[in-house]
């Protein structure tokens, strides 16, 4: 009967791959090897939290890196099982080869792995967007892909940042800051002015800036602890100018690297 210890159960090895795929180890403590099934299954998350604590994952490597590393620790533990499965045909059942183990291996793994997604930006320090929009090009362009440092804290004028979108806070945009809490801000001849004085790191070209709204703003001084966000193609640009300023909280970090683009020349590109 089921549950004898003594029953012959070969191991399948399909499986053994499915259930590898859905929770990592899953697979091999179905197919006989407990300890190596709760190792594999506790692996990623340990291997994710020392990468977070020993390197900056927000550089064009380790975003690299990081994602090469999942793809062949999946393909590692989805092979093991196979053929660990397929080893054990003549397979006597063993007092962890239940369905109510199985599940509670299940329901462990994968209310750390939505922990860990929940303060995954914390954990690792990093954070990855596909652009899709052309309101920072040339910086950045649309469909491009950039690696994000989470643990960005103080706003430097001239940083290009990701920020939660003050209008719909189920969106992230991508600007650059033009002013922080105290400053004064204005556009005169399209050029910016802070404190009263033309701040070079904000100059686009002049094609980047034609329409009224990109050539001239009445000034305004920011309250602390929020910062002015401007496009780098400033006609092109859905930003401070239309809906005003954003909180420094809400800033979700400093854009590093594009670290993947429909252009080759871009990859490996620092955003500055």
């Amino acid at each position: 009967m089921i549950g004898n210890t003594t029953e012959i159960s070969p191991r399948r090895p399909a499986l053994a791959v499915l259930l590898s795929f859905i929770v990592p180890g899953l697979g091999h403590v179905y197919a006989g090897n407990l300890a190596k099934g709760l190792v594999l299954s506790i692996f990623i998350f340990v291997a994710l939290l020392n990468a977070g604590m020993l390197f900056d994952m927000s550089t064009f490597y380790a975003t690299w890196l990081l994602r090469i590393g999942i793809v062949l620790f999946f393909l590692y533990v989805l092979i093991s099982a196979f053929f660990l499965a397929r080893k054990n045909q003549v397979y006597r059942l063993k007092k962890f080869n239940r369905w109510y183990i199985y599940l509670a291996i299940f329901v462990v793994i994968i209310s750390l792995a939505n922990l860990a997604l929940r303060h995954a930006n914390n954990i690792l320090g990093t954070t990855t967007f596909r652009v899709v929009s052309a309101s920072m090009a040339p910086t950045i362009e649309k469909g491009d892909f950039i690696s994000v440092d989470t643990r960005y804290a103080s706003p430097v004028v001239g940083d290009v940042v990701i920020y939660v979108y003050p209008k719909d806070r189920t969106k992230e945009f991508a600007g650059r800051i033009a002013a922080i809490g105290g400053d004064s801000i204005s556009i005169d001849g399209g050029a910016v002015i802070r404190n009263g004085q033309v701040e070079p790191k904000l100059d686009v070209a002049i094609d980047r800036k034609e329409s009224a709204r990109s050539v001239s703003m009445e000034s305004q001084t920011l309250s602390d602890d929020e910062f002015f966000a401007l496009g780098d193609w400033r006609d092109n640009s859905n930003d401070s100018r239309n809906w005003g300023t954003v909180p420094v909280a809400d800033i979700v970090g400093k854009v590093r690297v594009i670290w993947f683009s429909k252009t080759r020349e871009r990859i490996g590109t620092e955003v500055e």
